[in-house]
């Protein structure tokens, strides 16, 4: 013969008081990431290549990688 658990009761409070605020935590994350992105911004694409120039040693290997 068990006697019920008077325990039982708490703990769905606090898991559903967890959950709750678990929940507005991050509801509250996402609207202030929301907040702090800006608009899109006009972007000039630049004019050439940004990471290495093109000079005849690279035109000589990239000729020998594709024969």
């Amino acid at each position: 013969m068990s006697q019920p658990r008077k325990s039982v009761g708490r703990r769905t409070f606090l898991v559903g008081l967890l959950t709750g605020a678990g929940a507005m935590g991050a509801l509250g994350a996402a609207r202030r990431q929301a907040a702090a992105k800006p608009g899109p911004a006009a972007i000039e694409p630049a004019p050439g290549p940004i990471l290495y120039r093109r000079t005849e040693d690279v035109e000589r290997y990239y000729r020998t990688l594709y024969r």
